[in-house]
C-alpha cells in the first residue's frame, strides 16, 4: 500500500515538475479536477486483473480511501453490490467520510428511484412500485404519493448516511418500445411528469437529500437503451420544447434541483454539430458532450444555477465511441460538473489509471482544450454544494421497526391505489377463489411464488393451484394443467430488464438464460388465454410493469390489470417470494381492494 501511495504522490506531481509556483499550481489543478469524478467501488480486489474482479465492496479497504484522499474525489456513487444491511452500510458511508481529503462531506449517490430501480437491500427497505405507479394515482390522489413516496426514500437514504439520490427521472415515456425508461417514468403527460417530479424532488430535498433531475434533455421516446448504444431522439425543435424539455423548465423554475444528470442521447434538433469518435466516424454529439445543450440550453437559457452530472461514462452510449479520458474531457468542455464513473475502479492498478486520467485533464487544461477558468468555477460549485451539506442538520437515527411498518403500510398503499383495470371487466366479482381450480402463468418460478404467497396472504386456499413459468416453459404440461383449470392467470413483465435495473451494462450478462424471449412470452401467453377462453375458463391477464402489451389480449382475457411494478421481497427461509402489487391483484380479485388508478400512459 506504500508502493501504492507513493505512486499516487508521484503522479501528482508528474505534469510539471515537483518545485515552484508551476507545481502549486497544477497540484491546485488536481484539486479541482479531483473534485469533479465520481467513482463506484462496486467490487474491490487487492491483486489480479480487473476484468476478473468480482467481490463486492462492503467495507473501505485501505487503498479506496488512499485514493480518495490523494486524488481529491469529491464524491462516489454505491450500488446494490455495496449495500447488505443498514448497519453495514452505515458503516461503510462514514468511513467513506472519514477519507474525504478537505474536512467537507463527500457526495455519496445512489440511485433509488423506487420500483424496479433502486439499490437498498429489499429484506429492510421497501422499493414502493415505482413511478409509472405513482402516475397511475394523480387523478384520485394527487400528489400524494410522489410526495409520502419520496420523503420515505429520503429518509432511508438519510439514516444510512447517504446524501444524494440520482432521482426523480423527468423522462416523458411516449414510446412504448422504450426499453429503459418505460415504468420509471411517471407517465407520456409532461404536465403531470412535472407536477410528480416537482412534488418527489421537494419532498426528498425537504428531508434532507439532495434531488436530481434526469435524464436531460429527455430520455422518453428512444428505442435504444443508452446502456447498450447511443440512441438518436428525432423529435423537431417544437416537440422537444413542448414535451421531452417542458418537465426540466417547470422544476427550473419552480423548485431548486440540486443537480440535472444528462443523457447520452443525441438531439439534432438541439445541437446537430459532430465529434470524431475513436474510431474516426463523424457522430452527431451526444446531449452528455454537447456545449450547445448543457451550457447555452440548461445553464443560460433554462438558467440552471446548480450541479450539472453526467450519467454512468462507462455505459456504451459514450465508451463505445470515446475514451475515458476523451469522454471526461469533452463532457467538461461541454460544461458538466462531475463525471461520473468515467470507467469501473475496481483493483489499485485502475486507481492509477484514474490518477493518469486526472493527468490527461490537466494536460488539456495547460493546452487551452480545456477553459481554466471555467474548470475552477465548476470545482467551487461542488465544493459549496459539499459545504451546504456540512451545514444541513445531523444524519438520522437508523430506521426502527415503526419506521419500517410505516413504510411497508405505504408501500402496499401505493400498489392498492396504482392498480388500474384496463378496458372492460367480463367476470363477475368478487370471486370465490377458494372454490376454484386455478392455474397461473408467471414470467419465472419466483414470480409464481409471490402468486402463491398472495393467495395465502389473502387466507386462500384454492382447490388446486400450479403455475406454468415461462423462463423454462413446457407447452404440453401447461394446456394439461389449464384443461383441469376453472381460472387462468396469466402475467408477463416486458419489457426486458435492463442494465440501469441491475446496476451497470456488464451484470446483464449475470441474467439466466430464458426459454423464450419476452416477445415469445407475450406470443404464448396470448395462445394460451384464448385457449382456455375458447374452453370455457376464466381468464385474467396481469402487466406487471408498463401496461402497452394489454392491448394485446383485449380479446383473450376477460379482465385485465396493470400493476406497473413486480417488485418482490427478497426470500427467505421463512417465507418464500412475495410482493405488494401480487397481493393487490389477489384482494381485487377477491373484492377487497379498488382497482382506482387510471393509466398514465395511452395504449394504442
Amino acid at each position: 500500500m506504500k508502493q501504492y501511495a507513493l505512486l499516487l504522490a508521484v503522479m501528482t506531481l508528474s505534469a510539471g515538475g515537483c518545485v515552484g509556483q508551476k507545481s502549486l499550481e497544477q497540484q491546485e489543478l488536481r484539486r479541482q479536477i479531483g473534485q469533479k469524478l465520481m467513482i463506484d467501488l462496486r467490487h474491490f480486489c487487492a491483486e489480479g486483473s480487473s476484468a476478473q474482479c468480482k467481490t463486492d465492496l462492503t467495507e473501505l479497504p485501505a487503498e479506496f480511501a488512499e485514493a480518495i484522499q490523494q486524488l481529491h474525489l469529491g464524491g462516489v456513487i454505491l450500488f446494490a453490490n455495496n449495500l447488505k444491511d443498514k448497519e453495514q452500510i452505515r458503516r461503510l458511508t462514514a468511513d467513506l467520510q472519514a477519507a474525504s481529503s478537505d474536512g467537507l462531506p463527500l457526495l455519496i449517490g445512489i440511485d433509488q428511484e423506487g420500483g424496479r430501480v433502486a439499490r437498498l437491500p429489499t429484506q429492510e427497505f421497501p422499493a414502493f412500485a415505482g413511478n409509472m405507479a405513482i402516475g397511475a394515482t394523480l387523478a384520485r390522489s394527487g400528489n400524494r404519493y410522489a410526495t409520502d413516496v419520496g420523503r420515505s426514500i429520503a429518509q432511508q437514504l438519510s439514516s444510512l448516511g447517504i446524501n444524494l439520490n440520482f432521482a426523480p427521472s423527468l423522462d416523458v415515456n411516449n414510446n412504448p418500445a422504450n426499453p429503459v425508461i418505460n415504468a420509471r417514468s411517471f407517465g407520456d403527460n409532461p404536465v403531470a411528469v412535472a407536477a410528480a417530479g416537482g412534488a418527489m424532488l421537494d419532498a426528498m430535498q425537504q428531508a434532507g437529500v439532495l434531488g436530481t433531475i434526469k435524464h436531460f434533455p429527455g430520455h422518453g421516446d428512444t428505442h435504444v437503451d443508452s446502456h447498450t448504444g447511443l440512441p438518436l431522439v428525432e423529435h423537431d425543435k417544437a416537440t422537444v420544447e413542448a414535451v421531452d424539455l417542458y418537465p426540466f423548465r417547470q422544476l427550473i423554475k419552480q423548485h431548486q434541483p440540486a443537480m440535472v444528470m444528462t443523457a447520452h442521447i443525441q438531439y439534432p434538433a438541439l445541437d446537430n454539430s459532430s465529434l470524431t469518435s475513436k474510431s474516426g466516424e463523424a457522430l452527431i454529439k451526444p446531449a452528455t458532450l454537447s456545449r450547445a445543450i448543457l451550457t447555452d440550453l440548461l445553464r443560460e437559457d433554462m438558467g440552471f444555477q446548480g450541479i450539472i452530472i453526467t450519467d454512468a461514462l462507462n455505459m456504451a452510449g459514450i465508451s463505445q465511441f470515446f475514451t475515458p479520458s476523451e469522454a471526461v474531457i469533452q463532457t467538461f468542455a461541454a460544461g458538466a460538473d462531475i463525471a461520473l464513473m468515467p470507467y469501473e475502479i475496481k483493483t489499485p492498478a485502475d486507481m492509477a489509471a484514474l490518477a493518469r486520467l486526472i493527468d490527461q485533464v490537466v494536460l488539456a487544461v495547460q493546452q487551452g482544450q480545456l477553459n481554466s477558468t471555467e474548470i475552477a468555477q465548476s470545482a467551487q460549485r461542488v465544493i459549496r454544494l459539499r459545504q451546504q451539506l456540512k451545514a444541513s442538520p445531523a444524519q438520522q437515527s437508523l430506521p426502527d421497526s415503526t419506521r419500517l411498518e410505516h413504510d411497508l403500510q405505504l408501500e402496499r398503499q401505493l400498489a392498492e391505489a396504482s392498480l388500474t383495470l384496463v378496458g372492460t371487466n367480463k367476470l363477475q366479482l368478487p370471486l370465490n377463489l377458494a372454490a376454484l381450480k386455478l392455474h397461473l402463468i408467471a414470467p419465472d418460478q419466483t414470480k409464481c411464488q409471490s402468486w402463491m404467497q398472495a393467495l395465502s396472504g389473502w387466507g386462500i386456499k384454492a382447490k388446486s393451484v400450479t403455475c406454468s413459468d415461462l423462463t423454462s416453459f413446457e407447452q404440453k404440461l401447461a394446456l394439461q394443467q389449464i384443461a383441469q383449470a376453472d381460472l387462468v392467470l396469466g402475467s408477463l413483465i416486458s419489457p426486458a430488464q435492463s442494465a440501469a435495473e441491475l446496476g451497470v451494462l456488464a451484470d446483464l450478462k449475470a441474467l439466466p438464460a430464458m426459454k423464450l424471449t419476452v416477445t415469445e412470452q407475450k406470443k404464448v401467453l396470448v395462445e394460451l388465454l384464448q385457449q382456455a377462453k375458447a374452453a370455457g375458463k376464466k381468464t385474467v391477464m396481469v402487466s406487471l410493469r408498463t401496461p402497452y402489451e394489454l392491448t394485446d389480449f383485449s380479446t383473450s382475457a376477460d379482465l385485465r390489470l396493470a400493476t406497473y411494478s413486480y417488485n418482490q421481497k427478497s426470500q427467505t427461509a421463512e417465507r418464500p417470494f412475495s410482493g405488494p402489487a401480487y397481493d393487490a391483484v389477489i384482494g381485487f380479485l377477491l373484492g377487497e381492494v379498488k382497482a382506482v388508478g387510471q393509466l398514465p400512459v395511452l395504449l394504442k
